[in-house]
């Protein structure tokens, strides 16, 4: 059996922890306060199930579910990346963070929005919301 994937990283700066979780059908990654592990934005990243059309198999779940179809994009279900595929990147003041898997951008959580930016979303919802390449070239060049 598979050990769940949960990956974390403290910034330097603004003490605030970046958490990557295997939630079982998809992986999401969290944004906490400073210096605490309570979590304050979150942001879907991908299914590792595909995208259901509702959630009723997973309302019971103590786990954050997967994006149902009608927010998930073709390409949203993809396998269990591994740990050393995995890359955080840091705005400068360590409030915004950015995830790449096997270099590729896949979600950003930029400052005070408490919803990430997702590759992989084709709508904006309770996932986040679609990528704003824009807005992440500000935040991180």
């Amino acid at each position: 059996m598979t050990e769940a994937l949960l990956l974390r990283e403290q910034n330097p700066r603004s003490h605030r922890w970046v958490l990557l979780a295997d939630e079982g059908a998809s992986i999401w990654f969290y944004l906490t306060e400073p210096n605490g592990a309570r979590p304050i934005a979150d942001c879907w990243l991908l299914n590792t199930v595909p995208a259901p059309t509702n959630l009723d198999a997973y309302r019971s779940a103590k786990t954050a579910p997967p994006a149902t179809s009608q927010y998930a994009g073709a390409k949203s279900q993809a396998g269990m990346p591994s740990a050393d595929s995995v890359r955080f990147q840091w705005s400068s003041d360590g409030e915004s963070v950015a995830v790449f898997i096997s270099n590729e951008l896949l979600g950003f959580i930029a400052s005070g929005r408490n919803r990430g930016y997702s590759r992989h979303l084709i709508a904006e919802g309770p996932y986040g919301q679609p990528m704003d390449k824009s807005l992440y070239a500000s935040l991180f060049s």
